[in-house]
């Protein structure tokens, strides 16, 4: 049975872009408060991974919100440089970031209890409610 090391991956490349993001924010206050939910959530997932290991597809979909939520402590969210860079490309008349970070607080965390609900048999695969439960629970 082949071993998969990718939530390792993550984990480690996770804590060198965590360690890095540390270096000189824009002030310590925003990044600790930005990225209290990565010191929160990490000992959990590492905790719960042998006995609940969660699919490939959802541990991306977390190191790329821990990704956001890095971004926005070290820079605060109206001045994250890809905001900038969205903001010239497509016109916008201020840096939105930020909804990058809003949707991403919605969307990875209805993933999340969609598939938690999926695996303890309280909604079927079957059932169309597997389908219109993330979008409710996002709102």
């Amino acid at each position: 049975m082949k071993k998969n090391n990718e939530p390792a991956i993550l984990l480690v490349c996770g804590i060198i872009l965590l360690c890095l993001s540390a270096i000189h924010p824009h002030d310590y206050t925003t990044w600790w408060l930005e990225t209290m939910p990565i010191f929160v959530a990490v000992p959990i997932l590492v905790a719960t991974h042998k006995r609940h290991p969660l699919t490939p597809l959802l541990y991306r979909l977390l190191f790329a919100h821990a990704l956001i939520l890095m971004l926005g402590g070290h820079y605060t969210y109206a001045e994250v440089p890809l905001g900038y860079w969205m903001q010239d490309w497509f016109e916008f008349t201020r840096n939105n970031y930020d909804k990058i970070g809003h949707f991403a607080q919605g969307f990875v965390p209805a993933m999340l209890f969609r598939e938690l609900l999926l695996r303890h048999s309280l909604l079927r695969q079957e059932s169309c409610s597997s389908h219109w439960l993330p979008p409710a629970v996002s709102r």
